[in-house]
This record gives C-alpha cells, structure tokens and sequence, in this order.
C-alpha cells in the first residue's frame, strides 16, 4: 500500500502521466518523479521539433457521447469545466508568468462543438445509444439531430444567446455533404483540445505542485526497469536511464503509451501498439474564404463513420477546424496500422511506434490511407484539392482488448510495478481528471472506473479488439506500399472538379 512518502517514479509525460504526477501531488505525496527522453521544458512538446507521442499533437477531438460507456461519459463531462477553468487561468496570467509556448490568447479548449455523420440516411446504432443515454442522465439538451424540429429550435436559442458561434454555419458540411443524404448530429458540448499546450500547461502545474522532472535523450530516457527476484515474484526497484544512473522508487508506473509494450512484456495479449493516419494541410494565408470557413467559430470538429459497427474499411475518419496557423487536420483510423519488430530483451515479435524520429523511421503513411484521406477529401473538401496535402504524421497509440483503458498493477511483482496505458485513441480529453482515479486504482480505492481499468484478458471466444491477429493481419506497416510525397497531390485536372 502506497503512503504519502512513497516514492513513485513515473516513466512518460505524456497525457497518462502528467495527470497521474498532478493528481498525486494534489493528494500530498510528497516524492514523484516524472521521467521522460523528450526534453519537453526546451521543445514545448511541439511535433515539429522530435516530439513523437500521440499526446505530442496539435489538437484533439473532446467528446461526452459514448453509448452505453456511460464511465466515459460522465468522466468526460466531469473533466469539462476544469478545461473552462484552465482557458479562464491561462487568459488572466502575465505573460511572463507562463510556460514556454503558451500565452495568455491561447485555449486549450475550444467548444466548437462535434459534428457526427452516419454512414446512412439513420443515425447509427452507437449514435442511437449516446442519446439514450444522455436522456437518461439529463443531458439530450447538448444534442441537436439534424432535422429535428426541437433540436433545430434549440440550436437557434443557443446560437441567439452565443453571437460568437455561429451554429447555422456549422451545418453546412451536413448540407453539402453527399447532398444531405447522411444522418447526423451536432453535439455542443463537445469539441478540440490543443493537445500540445494542454502538455505544456498540465506540466507546468505539475512542477508548481512539486513534482520533479527529469527530461532529455541521456538523462530522462529509460534504459532498463531494475527487477529483483522476490520469492514466487518480482519487484521493480525503480529504473535505470541511459545516461547509467540508477533511480529507485517504492513504485514504478509506466505510462508510455505505444512504448508501453516495448517495456513491459507482460501486457501481450492485453495492450497492442497500433497507429491511426493524419494528413494536414496547409491554408494559404491569401486564401482568406477558406481560413474564414475553416475557423472554429464557423466550423465543427467532425467524425464520418466512426461509430458503424463492423463498417466498410472505408470509414473512421474525423477532423478539425483550422488551427490559429491554418492548418487543417484531418484523420484516419477505420484501419490500424501496426509495427511488427523482435524486441531484443525478449526475442519475441510486437508492434512499436516508428516515427520520422525513431532509429527505425517511417516519414509517410501507407498508400492505403493516403488514398482513402484523398477520397475522402474529394468528397467533402473539393475546395482543398487545388491545395494538396502539406504534411502527414502516423500517430501511435496503445490498443486495449476492449477499449477501455488498463490501470493497475501488472501481476507478478509484488505491487511495485503499475501500468496507465490502452488510451486507444480516446484518452487525452480526460486529462483534467483521469489522474483522480489512477491515484485511487494505486491506492486500491474503488471507484466508478477502477473496476473497469483492471488487469484483465481477453476471454476465450470473443473477439479482443484486433490483439488477436497478429503480425499478418494485412495491417503490418512492413507488408504495404508507402506513400510517398507524390502521392500527397492532386491531379491538375481533378483539382478543378
């Protein structure tokens, strides 16, 4: 059992662990070390300067919807206000007074509002249940199906008493969309996080509340977890970094993200390291109707077949606004990419991240997703095209048997050796509060959540999310074509259609 003078040393700064080290410091332990081989105090977590983790991103869908996962849904709307609170703090501070790479204009929330397309004239059933479910807890208010008279209604009320959204204008990518044809919904308590500030920002509480940090390639990078036998088990005593030092700790929590497998060979079967596709492009700044219909103020965050269970491999894309520096984002994840190396403690084969960053590096996407993005932008976008895609990142996450994410002791080592992975693509918009509960699984307090962040494994039969398929699943990165930059582009001719 965990004291307040336990030292805990936390590997990865990411969003797992940054609000793991917050919340902790909040309880009052007094000894919590996050280490990390990102020098994020000197690069800001930008994805421009070697920063690779899914948390080292521009931005973030936050959603409150999730069907019968009402854990989720009520954590996600617990953490809301807390998002607001921190937009109110950034705004008022000099200055001076804040990090590196954040200034008083900027928001790590912005309450765009969710956009969300079927695949189909009817809503899908996941987008059914969220409704149900939001009825139930008293929050349909936030819901506006299009085409509903009282939700059309209700919109027009929210948009009179907020002159600064302008909701009618978010709408229109429904209308134009396949004619209209398609089912949706706009959820307005939903939106973007700026993912790489909220970094910044959540790190910068973290050391105000005394948590210590150790960054950089030599001396925050971790080289080994020193493991001692004990009787039946093992403990973990803390971890060695490259740079030869030895950093010992009472508990050890990895929160590495697509890392985590690679350093505990114990989740296999339970966590896979997989990669969803994202294409940016570039407004030109003398394109002023486009930055015009791209802000935020006039267009939504939005999703395109991702709730359709058991779609067409053609589906699972989303993206964003504009960024205040213009850049579009627009993402794929209807097919999962995975890694497949041996990794050289164990001989065994597993997927990890490969990044323009890593010794191993990967600078573009599958031809696959490249063609699926550019059909997709054909289709929604036409006014893109002239533009052509300027950038692309591959982004890594871990995959949990069922989504839900894995927080808990790893079995086996005498409760010194704790895991906070499996975001599977949906963690970060928990930030402001996920640590809460990590706090209580360390402390073995039940809560609403702990019960479903246990270890666990598949169970015989079902189907556990992909873990089961394997390195020749058709998704491994090294059996498919890549991209290159000229496949980025548009055809002179298609761009004019």
């Amino acid at each position: 059992m965990t004291s307040l003078n336990s030292k805990i040393a936390i590997v990865g700064a990411g969003a797992f662990g940054l609000s793991t080290a917050l919340h902790l410091a909040k309880k009052g332990y007094r000894n919590v070390t996050v280490f990390d081989y990102q020098p994020y105090h000197a690069n800001a977590y930008n994805p421009d300067e070697g920063c690779d983790s899914a948390s080292s991103d521009v931005n973030k869908i936050y959603r409150c919807s999730y069907g019968h996962e009402v854990e989720y849904q009520d954590l996600a709307f617990a953490g809301r206000p807390v998002w607001l609170e921190w937009n109110e703090q950034i705004a008022s501070a000099p200055a001076g007074d804040l990090p590196k790479g954040l200034m008083p204009d900027m928001k790590l929330f912005v309450d765009c509002g969710l956009l969300r397309f079927s695949m189909e004239p009817e809503l899908s059933e996941y987008d059914q249940e969220c409704l149900v479910e939001l009825e139930k807890a008293g929050l349909r208010h936030w819901q506006h199906v299009i085409g509903e008279e009282a939700d059309m209604t209700r919109l027009k009320e929210y948009e009179a008493e907020d002159p600064g959204q302008d909701w009618d204008s978010k709408l229109e990518l429904q209308r134009t969309f396949q004619r209209g044809t398609l089912a949706a919904f706009l959820d307005t308590s939903a939106g973007l996080t700026y993912a790489d500030k909220a970094c910044i920002w959540v790190r910068h509480l973290c050391e105000k509340a005394g948590v210590h940090f150790v960054l950089g390639p030599s001396e925050g990078k971790l080289d080994d977890l020193i493991v001692e036998p004990r009787g039946d088990s093992k403990q973990v005593k803390g971890l060695r970094t490259k740079d030869g030092k030895e950093h010992f700790a009472d508990v050890t929590i990895v929160a590495c993200g697509g890392w985590t497998p690679g350093i505990i060979p114990d989740v296999e079967g339970v966590l896979e390291t997989t990669a969803g596709s994202v294409v940016t492009i570039d407004l030109p700044k003398s394109r002023q109707d486009l930055w015009d219909k791209f802000s935020p103020e006039k267009f939504a965050v939005w999703s395109y077949g991702v709730t359709t269970k058991l779609g067409p491999e053609y589906g699972g894309f989303y993206g964003f606004p504009r960024t205040p520096e213009g850049k579009v984002k627009i993402g794929y994840r209807g097919r999962k990419w995975t890694n497949y190396q041996r990794n050289p403690k164990t001989g065994k084969r597993l997927s990890v991240p490969t990044t323009r960053y890593t010794e191993s590096k990967t600078v573009n996407l599958p031809k696959k997703a490249i063609g699926h993005l550019k059909r997709l932008v054909e289709e929604m976008f036409p006014d893109l095209m002239s533009i052509g895609i300027t950038d692309t990142r591959m982004c890594w996450y871990t995959d949990s048997i069922d989504n839900s994410f894995v927080i808990d002791y790893v079995p086996g080592y005498d409760k010194s050796l704790f895991v906070a992975s499996g975001g599977s693509g949906h963690g970060f918009k928990f930030l402001p509060v996920l640590g809460q509960h990590v706090v209580n699984q360390l402390e073995e307090v039940t809560d609403q959540f702990t019960p479903i962040w246990r270890w666990r494994l598949p169970i015989a039969g079902s189907d556990p999310n992909g873990l089961t398929e394997g390195e020749f699943s058709g998704r491994n990165l090294a059996d498919l074509e890549m991209a290159t930059e000229k496949d980025w582009t548009w055809s002179e001719a298609a761009s004019k259609l």
